[in-house]
């Protein structure tokens, strides 16, 4: 007797190995060249599925630059360690989070470009957008309870505003390092990060009784 839930897997599991390999492909061309340059056709080409094929699960080149950012997303292994392990230096951490994405403009260049895209609420970007705020503010929020319960943060910031504040500031000042890199983006990120998680307004400590 065929299986089936044998072969209900089968199709299911190819599908979602082909969105996987189109979201690998389209962020190493992007890497490659910039996201002006990713065409359906390539990435057709390197998926080894044919324009039909791919044009089913991704309908327009937009959904692809999308993919590569969903990619790029899973992909970013230090701002999500820097956010879940402040460890001994949170701005430290925090910097060198900011380092490592400025290691590839191209990729940045898309995220911004997507970034500004998901204001119409048509555009592939624009359900990326929304899921990757709400992920980001409460990652950034819950960083903030950790720093508050170590006596780092001010108790009285509200980790939503912070985390929506935070990546507004880590946001918008990428773009203006895009259009003029000569200031030291990670030193005013994580300027603002301390401003706003309240570090310096901490109460001191109650001495220690004898």
């Amino acid at each position: 007797m065929t299986s089936t839930t044998g072969s209900r897997r089968g199709p299911y599991a190819k599908t979602r190995g082909r969105v996987a390999t189109v979201r690998e492909v389209s962020y190493d061309l992007v890497r490659e060249s910039g996201h002006r340059r990713v065409t359906l056709a390539e990435v057709a080409r390197r998926a080894r599925l044919s324009e039909a094929q791919l044009l089913y699960h991704f309908p327009s080149r937009d959904h692809l630059l999308v993919a590569a950012l969903d990619h790029a997303d899973s992909r970013t292994s230090e701002e999500a360690a820097a956010r879940r392990s402040p460890g001994d230096d949170p701005e430290a951490a925090l910097a060198a989070a900011v380092e490592s994405r400025l290691s590839d403009r191209h990729v940045l260049r898309l995220f911004v470009t997507m970034s500004a895209e998901a204001t119409d609420p048509d555009h592939p970007a624009h359900a990326w957008a929304a899921r990757r705020r709400e992920g980001v503010v409460a990652a950034y929020g819950d960083l903030l309870r950790r720093l508050q319960d170590r006596g780092w943060a001010h108790p009285d910031v509200d980790p939503g505003q912070f985390g929506l504040r935070l990546m507004a500031l880590w946001d918008g000042l990428q773009v203006q390092w895009l259009v003029d890199p000569a200031f030291d983006l990670a030193a005013e990120v994580t300027a603002g990060f301390r401003l706003l998680a309240g570090h310096d307004a901490v109460p001191p400590a109650p001495p220690a009784r004898g």
